[in-house]
């Protein structure tokens, strides 16, 4: 009898063990799952394909990524929708941001340096070597990101505005919701030609001639990308982690290898050959 009831104590206590070595294990794994999410311009989408999966490999902490135009994330940002970090593609949105106190101006981060160029379709472009010489060509549609969000779409107005024939290609003028869409149309021919970043070079060069508007006298600005950690971020000090590892060595040689300027200077010297 007393064999029996010792050996059902220990029988318990080891129920009670493994229980609570499950429970400990289960809440430990639950708490080691490390997440954050980002918003950003599409304009570094190239860097952060490759860049994402070197920072999950080296420190665990998953990343979930969604695009949005500059000025959307802007809007986002003023909802208090939580997101951790966001990209814009221009400083100009980083510092409103700055200002209206939706992130932490001390993890500021710049990702990139790049320039609009006018990528004009193969057959279209033998008798365009300007922007004023779309109104006496075969171009019916020229692309641009909307500018009321998106940088890029900001820079092109400001150089077709210059134009003595601006009103004749405001006629011209179609609107994408971003670059990343501009993109899309340009490949399927939606679009005869279109203001785009200079990191599509490499891909857009089989199918487009590509035109510099600062040989044709056109004051063309510089932009880079910008990162900072959102004042809606549940996950400020994993936020923290991922800036920082943005503004590392790894990523520098990345940001080269996608096509990007890696400084002002560097893009400055380019407009000047």
């Amino acid at each position: 009898m007393k064999r029996s009831l010792v050996i059902s104590l220990i029988l318990i206590l080891l129920i009670i063990v493994s229980l609570t070595i499950f429970i400990k294990t289960y809440y430990s794994d639950k708490n080691e799952y490390r997440e954050i999410l980002v918003l950003s311009a599409p304009i570094a989408k190239p860097i952060l394909d490759q860049a994402v999966s070197m920072f999950v490999n080296k420190t665990g902490i998953q990343v979930k990524i969604s695009y949005e135009a500059s000025g959307n994330i802007f809007t986002k940002l003023s909802q208090k929708i939580p997101i951790d970090v966001v990209i814009f593609a221009s400083e100009d949105w980083g510092e409103k941001a700055v200002k209206n106190d939706l992130v932490y101006p001390d993890t500021k981060v710049g990702i990139g340096y790049q320039i609009v160029l006018l990528y004009v379709r193969k057959d279209l472009g033998d008798n365009i070597s300007c922007i004023d010489d779309f109104v006496n060509s075969d171009v019916k549609k020229i692309g641009i990101a909307d500018p009321k969000t998106a940088p890029a779409g900001v820079e092109a107005l400001q150089i077709i505005n210059k134009s003595i024939y601006k009103e004749e290609i405001m006629r011209k003028i179609v609107v994408a919701k971003d670059v990343g869409e501009l993109v899309t149309w340009f490949r399927m021919r939606a679009i005869d030609a279109a203001f785009i970043w200079n990191i599509y070079n490499s891909s857009l060069k089989e199918i487009s001639r590509i035109i510099y508007p600062w040989r044709c006298g056109y004051e063309t600005n510089i932009y880079y990308s910008v990162a900072y950690v959102s004042k809606t971020s549940k996950n400020p000090d994993l936020a923290r982690e991922f800036i920082r590892f943005l503004g590392s060595e790894d990523v520098k040689k990345i940001i080269r290898e996608k096509g990007f300027f890696t400084d002002y200077q560097e893009a400055e010297n380019f407009m000047k050959r």
